[in-house]
């Protein structure tokens, strides 16, 4: 009896593990047959947008920087790591200014 039940176990197993491949198989089956072509072709485009779009970051950056108080392109252009005298020279304003602008804003001392 405990035969019999054992043998009755084992192809339970065995059925189960025979669909569970048969499974997996029609699974990778679907995923080789992708069009791998148009998806690189996708991930070309995608590649070609990002840089389209930090073009435009860019662009809209300077745009905004035009367009701001001097004292807020100060300390814009002080965060982005930019010398007091870097500053200055592409401010128009004196270097002494920049260094008040930015000893008022607590960002030197």
């Amino acid at each position: 009896m405990e035969k019999e039940f054992l043998l009755w176990g084992l192809l339970a197993f065995d059925i189960i593990i025979i669909i569970l491949l048969i499974f997996l198989y029609l699974k990778v089956k679907k995923f080789l047959n992708l069009p791998w072509e148009e998806i690189e072709e996708s991930v070309k485009r995608a590649q070609a947008l990002v840089e389209k779009l930090k073009e435009l970051k860019e662009v809209k950056e300077v745009y905004d920087i035009k367009n701001i108080d001097p004292k807020e392109e100060v300390i814009y252009l002080y965060k982005k790591g930019l010398t007091v005298k870097e500053i200055a020279k592409k401010t128009g304003l004196s270097e002494g200014e920049v260094e008040l602008i930015l000893k008022r804003k607590n960002l030197l001392s």
